[in-house]
């Protein structure tokens, strides 16, 4: 028989949903207190998939008849999403929409029970500042939903996961305390994210039973680039409550552009020029040219000179350095600034601060050595 062989599973109940905090570059963000949160406390999860519609053409003969027609079709915008959860969860409200969540210690009246010492307790929610965009580089979003063949669980493959890579979220409606459960509802936008990849690589450490470390990742990582998409899947992380770290996805090689693109799609970025130097070349052999940067974790810029990573967008000509602020390593002013040739050409350059650097701080030059200041006078190597 020719064509697909499926067994039509319908789509029923969602069991599980991940919101992932989404970095500069689209991928996912690791090192923050709640970079994924899992949970099952949703009440339900709709999207609508947004056309643009074509544009018409008709033209009508002296007679008033249509003598012409054409109607380009319609195309794909964008996707509308809405949330709605069980409990104003302070947490999961910060991933989503930005502002604070309000915390308590160990120890003091608001602990939940069963907290232990050193853990931190999601009390409170705190709105953004007015006028501050809370969560500016959005969140993905995936859902697990039950795979029913026959009125049972389908044999093989028992789940339905929907990804939605890219999504902006507000809190929306009113929220009302009455003899009734509050409302919390969400409501955003979504578009394509080819940089979510197969989504965070969580440390489930103390999961039981252990999952595989792929056993929630999205299986066509090719297609993250939709506004949407869906597939069977054989795990889905029911059962599970609360944030999870993301362990992040090796970075194994940066190519020169403007921006640079980062290989694999999905790695994290270093999260500042520090993060970039202690990651080495990267495959990076021969200087960037004129204009090219890599973004970094922290928004920031920088680019490969022949022998190290530097702060900015390469210069399109040769700007001499003034100053050079302490770093690990430090950078050059003004920004795009060119490495001086060895430590005697450091003799015109002003040391930010001007008192003795900490130790493991130094300057990049030219020639692949380091220096520092002392003080009083630039020294050879890195400030012990």
């Amino acid at each position: 028989m020719a064509g697909y062989t499926q067994d039509n599973a319908a789509s029923v109940r969602g069991v599980a949903l991940r919101a992932t905090r989404l970095g500069v570059d689209g991928a996912p963000m690791a090192g923050t207190l709640c970079d994924s949160y899992i949970t099952g406390g949703f009440i339900n999860f709709s999207f609508t998939p947004v056309s643009s519609t074509g544009d018409e053409i008709e033209v009508k003969n002296a007679a008033g008849e249509v003598c012409v027609y054409f109607k380009m079709p319609d195309t794909m915008k964008n996707v509308t999403v809405k949330l709605e959860i069980c409990d104003p969860d302070p947490v999961l409200t910060e991933l989503l929409v930005g502002g604070e969540v309000l915390t308590a210690a160990f120890g003091t009246p608001l602990a939940p029970p069963g907290m232990t010492a050193g853990q931190v307790a999601g009390v409170g929610y705190a709105a953004e500042q007015i006028g501050v965009q809370g969560s500016p580089y959005g969140v993905a979003i995936e859902v697990w939903a039950q795979a029913v063949v026959g009125g049972k669980a389908a044999p093989v493959a028992p789940f339905w996961h929907y990804i939605f890579p890219y999504v902006q979220f507000a809190l929306d409606g009113d929220r009302v305390v009455e003899n009734g459960a509050l409302a919390t509802v969400f409501t955003g936008t979504g578009s394509g994210n080819a940089a979510f990849g197969a989504g965070p690589n969580l440390d489930t450490s103390g999961v039981t039973p252990s999952p595989s470390p792929t056993a929630w990742d999205w299986l066509w990582p090719q297609y993250s680039d939709r506004a949407y998409a869906y597939s069977r899947s054989v795990d889905a992380p029911v059962g599970l409550r609360g944030c999870f770290t993301n362990l992040g996805v090796p970075l194994t090689a940066i190519v020169a552009g403007a921006p640079a693109t980062v290989t694999p799609t999905n790695a994290t970025r270093p999260a500042n020029l520090t993060a970039l130097t202690n990651a080495g070349a990267l495959g990076n052999t021969t200087a960037w040219t004129s204009g090219q940067y890599v973004v970094l974790g922290d928004g920031s810029e920088a680019y490969w000179d022949g022998n190290s990573w530097e702060f900015g967008r390469k210069a399109a000509t040769v700007i001499t350095a003034t100053t050079a602020t302490a770093g690990s390593p430090g950078y050059y002013g003004p920004t795009g600034a060119a490495n001086p040739a060895n430590l005697a050409a450091l003799a015109s350059v002003t040391a930010i601060p001007t008192t003795a650097w900490t130790t493991g701080q130094f300057i990049n030059l030219a020639d692949a050595s380091r220096a520092n200041w002392t003080g009083s006078v630039w020294a050879a190597g890195v400030h012990a």
